[in-house]
């Protein structure tokens, strides 16, 4: 195809293309150098596939009403934020045109590109929020549609500290935010002691998967209460009014990459309304229950040492 007209401009050297059932453009793929009027600017879609480190399974891609979806650029572009301006290899945008999401890098790792290479090749950033301020490198940051930052994605051999309602906590993987700023959640990198209308606990999940920040393992409610937490730590007991009584604690599984590895399965605690505790799904009236936490002590041999 020699060219398809959008609301951004001509776009050329369009080698592959997909159209929703409406024929409005969904996709495409570019060969040919061309610019693109948008607010954030003019921007140069990825056109060339040369380079051995880049992705490049779409250039452009639409919504449905034609607004602009994603672009993968071409080389590094600045994207201006409300965290300052950024350089992106690749950026996502809510419906309405603003920014939603930027990807400094957007390296294809291989046997020849390693995540090591990429982590290399990434720069350090510095950022400044409500619960402190780091420099670090960065996979990926997310914006609610206001602008606000929703989330934040570190590199998996970063962490930083986030000062919270309970204290200093180290954080792994990263963070998300309410659009007002307070924090939403975080990935614990340690077992953290979190002090709850039960008892305290320790807030870990040893199987996070740091693919991004957008939800983790400790919650927060907007107001800086617990919300949920995932402990891989903590034996629960719970006993009713009649003597029955009830125990949960973290399980084990093998890994399913090695049978002989055995991977910890974290209790999920979710707080309810100030009145009502949920573990694992089953919901227990605080007032009407005891509630006992101890220490999960069982010596597990095969147990993997992730951290």
């Amino acid at each position: 195809m020699k060219g398809f007209m959008t609301k951004y401009g001509m776009l050329k050297g369009i080698t592959s293309i997909e159209f929703y059932t409406e024929g409005v453009i969904k996709e495409c793929k570019l060969s040919e150098y061309c610019e693109i009027n948008t607010s954030y600017g003019i921007l140069v879609p990825q056109y060339d596939e040369e380079e051995v480190r880049r992705k490049y399974i779409r250039s452009l891609s639409f919504y449905k009403n034609g607004n602009l979806k994603s672009i993968s650029f071409q080389t590094g572009t600045t994207i201006a934020t409300s965290v300052g301006k950024l350089s992106a290899e690749l950026a996502v945008f809510h419906e309405n045109g603003q920014i939603k999401r930027i990807f400094p890098l957007n390296g294809k790792i291989t046997g020849y590109w390693t995540e090591e290479n990429e982590y290399e090749l990434s720069e350090e950033l510095d950022f400044h929020f409500e619960f402190g301020k780091f420099r670090k490198k960065i996979i990926g940051i997310n914006f609610y549609e206001s602008g606000a930052v929703k989330s934040l994605t570190l590199w998996p051999k970063d962490f930083i500290n986030i000062l919270s309602p309970y204290g200093m906590i180290e954080t792994r993987i990263g963070f998300s935010l309410y659009e007002n700023g307070a924090i939403k959640s975080c990935e614990p990198r340690k077992q953290t002691l979190i002090k709850t209308v039960i008892g305290e606990l320790h807030a870990f999940n040893f199987d996070a998967i740091g693919l991004n920040a957008d939800s983790n393992s400790l919650n927060f409610k907007e107001n800086g209460t617990i919300k949920s937490l995932y402990s891989s730590l903590d034996k629960i007991t719970i006993k009713d009014a009649f003597g029955s009584s009830c125990i949960y604690e973290p399980r084990l599984k093998p890994n399913n990459f090695n049978n002989k590895i055995m991977d910890v399965v974290p209790i999920r605690i979710e707080f309810c309304l100030g009145k009502v505790v949920k573990i694992n799904e089953t919901e227990y009236d605080i007032e009407g229950n005891i509630f006992c936490v101890d220490k999960f002590v069982r010596k597990i041999s095969l147990l993997k040492d992730k951290f």
